[in-house]
């Protein structure tokens, strides 16, 4: 009996071995099949993300702004208010882009620019001829420049040279306070300097001074801020046009740059801007454009 079984044994041990080895070899060729596969559909994955962060990017126009330059651009119970909160609103319904804003500090946002970190510089910046050098520039959008404000009913005062004799109050380091110094022997006025805890709009409304120089939107905003009545001379002592930076040479920030100036025309054109301007600032910015 064992020698009819031995032959049987044999066979059925070689044929196992057999169908082991086919077992085998079939699994590692499905294996790496398997493999070559996920590592396709990965590198595929990959490549889809890089295109829908590039994708992402092209559509979006990120902007540094101040976080406490009010009326411009402030952040005030957690939420980001101001001028250019509407302004890039505005300009986002009308590019099709994707206007993201980051407030920081105000010495930050030029150096984020510069970073590649934004691609615009946007808290109504005036143009610089240091500025025009270094950066492209879109449209102005709107000017601003040192002015003079008396109280409404002060019937003395209502050009530059009714100034002389005068005492003219501009705040410490203020824009108003470099152009008065300036300006104080030609047009024979005396200036006083007020600090922190005090401003131009309460040193005139108590009598402390005949007249206030500072910003033409400074003087408006912080006089309708107050409850103060004021007027402000037609007459500017200095004047410059503001607008948005991007940097140069380059080609991305080149294709916005030209739609966002296409949504400036527009804005300009149909009075957006004023209106936005006189919500925030009670002044329009866009009288005094060239354009």
């Amino acid at each position: 009996m064992r020698k009819k079984l031995l032959p049987l044994v044999l066979m059925t041990l070689v044929m196992a071995g057999a169908a082991a080895g086919c077992s085998s070899s079939g699994s590692s060729d499905t294996a790496a099949e398997e493999t070559e596969t996920k590592a396709a559909e990965a590198a595929e994955a990959e490549e889809a993300e890089v295109e829908a962060d590039s994708e992402d990017s092209d559509n979006t126009i990120v902007v540094a702004c101040s976080n406490t330059a009010e009326p411009y651009s402030f952040v005030e119970d957690g939420e980001h208010k101001g001028f250019e909160v509407d302004m890039w609103n505005e300009i986002a319904e009308r590019t099709g882009y994707e206007v993201t804003m980051e407030t920081m500090g105000f010495s930050s946002i030029f150096g984020s620019l510069d970073s590649g970190r934004v691609d615009v510089a946007g808290n109504f910046f005036g143009k610089s001829a240091e500025r025009l050098e270094k950066y492209d520039t879109s449209i102005s959008y709107g000017e601003d420049g040192v002015g003079v404000a008396v109280l409404t009913d002060n019937t003395e005062i209502n050009s530059l040279d009714d100034l002389k004799g005068k005492t003219v109050a501009v705040a410490e380091g203020s824009q108003g306070q470099a152009v008065g110094e300036g300006a104080a022997e030609e047009l024979g006025f005396s200036i006083t300097v007020f600090g922190d805890g005090t401003s131009g709009v309460q040193d005139l409304s108590l009598g402390r001074c005949d007249a206030w120089m500072d910003s033409r939107i400074t003087l408006s905003f912080d006089s309708n801020k107050a409850g103060v009545d004021v007027k402000i001379l037609d007459e500017a002592l200095s004047s410059s046009e503001v607008g948005y930076f991007f940097r140069k040479n380059d080609e991305e920030s080149a294709k916005k740059l030209e739609a966002v100036n296409a949504a400036l025309e527009d804005m300009l054109e149909d009075g957006t801007v004023k209106e936005i301007a006189e919500k925030w600032m009670h002044l329009d910015v866009t009288k005094g454009l060239n354009r």
